[in-house]
């Protein structure tokens, strides 16, 4: 009996850890420069301008795409909730578009610091933060 329990509380514990980090993370936000002239995106148009299906907002300007690190828990959750996609399925995508000649994957700018700092300073730039972290030095577009 004391065998079987060693076996299932591990499996427990981890089940209640990867439940907890859910409700842990905070809700991203998309974000843009605030002389950006669009004052709101849906869910379909961020995922659209995100994957470069449409590379400009609706009032024709082009948009400058930026992404957080690697590995960034803010990274991943716009990634699985925003573009329905998890990091290895983005990873795919960005390298057959690359390779098709069909885009490259956004720049890479850092963390909720440094993309608030970049859009900030870049005309008609589109990223993502934690709400947590949104401030009025950057418009936020999109609020899931």
């Amino acid at each position: 009996m004391l065998y079987k329990k060693q076996k299932i509380m591990p499996l427990f514990l981890g089940l209640f850890l990867l439940m907890l980090a859910q409700f842990t993370l905070a809700d991203v936000v998309v974000i843009t420069n605030k002389s950006t002239g669009v004052d709101a995106l849906t869910a379909a148009q961020v995922k659209s301008l995100f994957l470069q299906k449409e590379k400009s907002f609706s009032d024709g300007s082009s948009v400058v795409l930026a992404d957080q690190s690697n590995g960034s828990a803010v990274r991943d959750e716009f990634g699985n909730k925003i573009l329905g996609k998890s990091p290895k399925k983005l990873k795919r995508y960005w390298s057959k578009r690359v390779f098709a000649g069909k885009g490259v994957p956004p720049k890479v700018v850092g963390d909720d610091s440094a993309m608030k700092e970049w859009v900030a300073k870049t005309p008609n730039s589109l990223g993502y933060i934690s709400a947590d972290a949104l401030d009025d030095s950057v418009k936020v577009l999109f609020k899931p």
